[in-house]
């Protein structure tokens, strides 16, 4: 036994334990769905690709090493499905296109609450675009980073290569999102994040 639940009932359905696999599924349904819709961005598509995670990480448990983080791997798979599923469509819907070029109404409201509220609704509704403008690759690292709190050296494991990859696609990224928001932005939304 360790000191990492999800590891061990990955070690236990990988030895045959079908009612640790139901277990596994049941914790970590929620993570693989954040994850999925992070790089997705379409409810549907992060529902498709963790509902088909699981039946990768079920058919294929046998690949698991068992000595590496099963988290890691699953990450791995999560994300690689996400991002796979991105390059088979190809697609840049006129309504994603619309909604992050689209502003909120302003309702004159003279409270300082709702100008902070408004404001707060512009940027993150910026920010999301960003990122979502962001190759998947780059999208999908933004997501285990910063959404899921992966440190720099899982997100390698994640997706298999190597740690300066990751330090790199990850400084590409910010970079972009510099270049696209410009540094009002940030200031701002890091000030209102705070």
């Amino acid at each position: 036994m360790s000191d990492d639940p999800v590891q061990d009932l990955a070690l236990a359905f990988r030895d045959g334990d079908q009612e640790a696999f139901v277990q596994l599924v049941e914790d970590l349904q929620d993570r693989f769905f954040r994850l999925a819709y992070r790089i997705t961005h379409d409810h549907d598509a992060a529902l498709d690709v963790a509902q088909d995670a699981f039946v990768k990480i079920h058919a294929r448990i046998d690949r698991w090493d068992g000595h590496s983080r099963f988290t890691s791997w699953a990450y791995r798979v999560v994300t690689n499905m996400a991002i796979d599923l991105l390059r088979k469509q190809k697609r840049e819907t006129k309504a994603r296109e619309a909604r992050a070029l689209e502003q909120p109404e302003v309702v004159e409201d003279k409270s300082e609450s709702s100008i902070v509220a408004e404001e707060r609704a512009l940027l993150v509704n910026q920010v999301k675009a960003a990122i979502e403008a962001l190759p998947p690759g780059q999208r999908a690292i933004v997501a285990l980073r910063h959404y899921e709190g992966c440190t720099l050296k899982e997100i390698a494991e994640i997706r298999g290569c190597a740690l300066g990859t990751v330090k790199s696609t990850l400084h590409q990224a910010f970079r972009s999102l510099r270049r696209t928001l410009g540094a009002e932005v940030l200031a701002r939304a890091g000030q209102v994040a705070a």
